[in-house]
């Protein structure tokens, strides 16, 4: 199986219906779906809100076995840090049991604001690092130019913990290999607000990002590739670029609008589609 693991931030979007659902799909379709063509997905929506136990008891039992979830820690961690921020944090680790029980729960994410300085939050920092257990795969993205000092990759390496390597205006984080995988995000400024197409060209910065895979991180054991709609306006079409320019099986996209099980759109022939 392929170390790289390849997929949107997030598969609950209303404009994927028609280029990627099927018209008429319900939400509650959306992620079985998804499955159908890809492995993993990083959670957006646990940034705005952390999930109930329930809800993720849902997301191991609506995907297929060797699926993976990442997902961003709350924003009451990261963000809008208050007396209640800790008590958050354990309650969203206890929710991933049911992930972590079926062998579908990939990094969890610290995502920090450009706001986020290395003066001002460096014990911050080093407290988050302890109070998430080892046991759990953690990828830490930093966006300030503070943070590119040897004291910070020190302190990820020493953890474990994966330096997000971003995609984003205005941030450049260095090729630290902090952890045995690595974890990539492919994340476009806010000007886009349709996301039902490709509207941006995007392969250039893709193949800096393999000269990167293949350079530094030629000895990790995974890495995690995560695109979201405006980094070229279109997830799903993103990540099959994506594979194509790291040479991997290209996600065949047309799997969601199929009935399961159902190879092509006009029903010949059975089998699972290709997963990037």
């Amino acid at each position: 199986m392929s170390r790289y693991w390849l997929g949107c931030s997030g598969w609950a979007y209303d404009d994927w219906v028609g280029p990627f659902y099927p018209a008429g799909t319900p939400p509650g379709e959306y992620l079985d779906r998804y499955a159908r063509v890809f492995r993993t997905v990083e959670v957006d929506s646990s940034f705005y809100r952390a999930p109930t136990p329930f809800l993720v008891r849902r997301w191991a039992e609506h995907t297929p076995d060797g699926f993976r979830f990442s997902l961003k820690v709350p924003r009451d961690v990261t963000h809008d840090v208050s007396p209640q921020s800790e008590a958050v944090l354990d309650g969203f680790l206890a929710s991933l049991d049911p992930l972590r029980r079926s062998g579908k729960l990939g990094p969890v994410v610290l995502q920090f604001p450009p706001s986020f300085r290395r003066d001002r939050s460096a014990t911050r920092l080093d407290r988050l690092l302890e109070r998430i257990p080892p046991p759990v795969e953690l990828a830490v993205e930093l966006r300030h130019r503070s943070w590119w000092v040897e004291e910070t990759r020190a302190a990820l390496a020493h953890r474990g913990a994966a330096l997000v390597w971003s995609v984003v205006p205005h941030t450049q984080p260095p090729a630290w290999v902090t952890a045995p995988f690595l974890y990539a995000r492919f994340i476009g400024d806010r000007s886009l607000t349709q996301f039902d197409r490709i509207q941006r060209a995007g392969r250039i910065v893709m193949e800096a990002m393999k000269a990167r895979f293949d350079a530094e991180g030629r000895d990790t054991v995974a890495i995690y590739g995560y695109s979201n709609n405006h980094f070229m306006g279109f997830g799903p079409g993103s990540v099959a670029e994506l594979a194509r320019v790291l040479g991997e099986p290209v996600p065949d996209l047309t799997a969601a609008a199929r009935s399961a099980g159902q190879q092509t759109l006009d029903g010949t022939g059975t089998g699972s589609a290709n997963r990037g």
